[in-house]
């Protein structure tokens, strides 16, 4: 007998919250490039940050942020 493997549950939340995440970095300017990927341009600077999660407090930075 097999047996249950709760991952397809798990994977199924860690989807609905990575979609909550892009639809939320949508309404608030950020730009897609592409699937899980994102650009912020909230500066004049030079310099783009790569991060794994986006915050708030990001607003004032270019930011590009990666799934």
């Amino acid at each position: 007998m097999k047996p249950i493997d709760a991952s397809p549950c798990a994977q199924v939340e860690v989807d609905f919250w990575r979609e909550l995440a892009e639809i939320e970095a949508e309404s608030i300017g950020w730009t897609e490039l592409e699937e899980g990927c994102y650009l912020h341009a909230g500066s004049d600077q030079l310099v783009i940050e790569v991060v794994g999660q986006a915050t708030a407090s990001m607003v004032d930075s270019n930011v590009l942020w990666v799934l």
